[in-house]
């Protein structure tokens, strides 16, 4: 088999119900693009493992594999477990709620793809037609980040997010929970990246609940934890920041 020309990264925590979506969907829109498409079964309590290998062992799948972590500490550690799997030259990583298009990994792709010097951007999504409140919330971090760093940032947690494998070998403190995101366009700033950003529909979820936002104490948790990081960063560095992650 010929080594994958990009690597994608799907991290999934008892996302059973979206796991055929995923699959389906990827084989839809791959194309010719030699694909390594990796399920990360982030420490699922549900049945998502045994789903997985009935459906990784069809043949129209051969493009896809997964990574298991045995027990769930945080998206981001899931998502840094599979990129450590990837073997492409460039990598990448989305949801597996569905909300993202894996059509809009492969759009990202061809166009880094083309660049002369593709270890030299970073491109990522922008989410079109969001609701108030959460576009609110995303503007309120997005004005912390500017002000604490002096550098723009903007729709720091959309996806998809690709780059050249040069970039992730400079990845030192990735955090294990939500602020891997943030990091990552930290990084790529810091590291003066390109960053191209591209329109993508952000869908409502078909099946579950999110990971994080489920109630109104897990979102009030994970605003404290996303302020909380920015400014350790800030002040203190990353492996302080990296500490407060886990």
């Amino acid at each position: 088999m010929n080594k994958p020309k990009l690597s994608i990264v799907v991290p999934c925590y008892n996302e059973n119900e979206n796991i055929k979506l995923i699959l389906k969907r990827f084989a839809e829109v791959k194309g010719n693009v030699g694909l390594e498409l990796i399920l990360v079964n982030n420490g699922s309590t549900d049945n998502s493992q045994e789903i997985l290998d009935k459906e990784l062992a069809k043949k129209e799948y051969a493009f896809a594999k997964t990574v298991l972590v045995p027990k769930n500490i945080g998206y981001g550690y899931g998502i840094a477990t599979g990129l450590k799997a990837c073997t492409a030259e460039m990598v990448a990583y989305t949801h597996a709620d569905m909300q993202c298009d894996p059509l809009d990994v492969i759009r990202g792709y061809e166009i880094i793809s083309i660049k002369e010097h593709p270890e030299r951007f970073l491109i990522k999504g922008w989410r079109k037609q969001r609701k108030i409140v959460p576009q609110l919330l995303t503007s309120c971090f997005q004005l912390l980040a500017t002000i604490l760093f002096f550098r723009r940032y903007s729709e720091i947690n959309a996806q998809p997010k690709i780059f050249h494998r040069i970039f992730l070998e400079k990845l030192q403190y990735l955090p294990h929970d939500f602020n891997f995101d943030f990091y990552i366009i930290y990084k790529a700033k810091k590291k003066r990246l390109k960053i191209i950003n591209i329109p993508v529909d952000f869908m409502e979820r078909q099946y579950g609940e999110s990971k994080w936002a489920f109630s109104h104490l897990s979102k009030l948790k994970g605003i404290y934890r996303h302020m909380r990081y920015m400014v350790t960063l800030r002040f203190r560095g990353e492996k302080k920041a990296f500490e407060k992650s886990i």
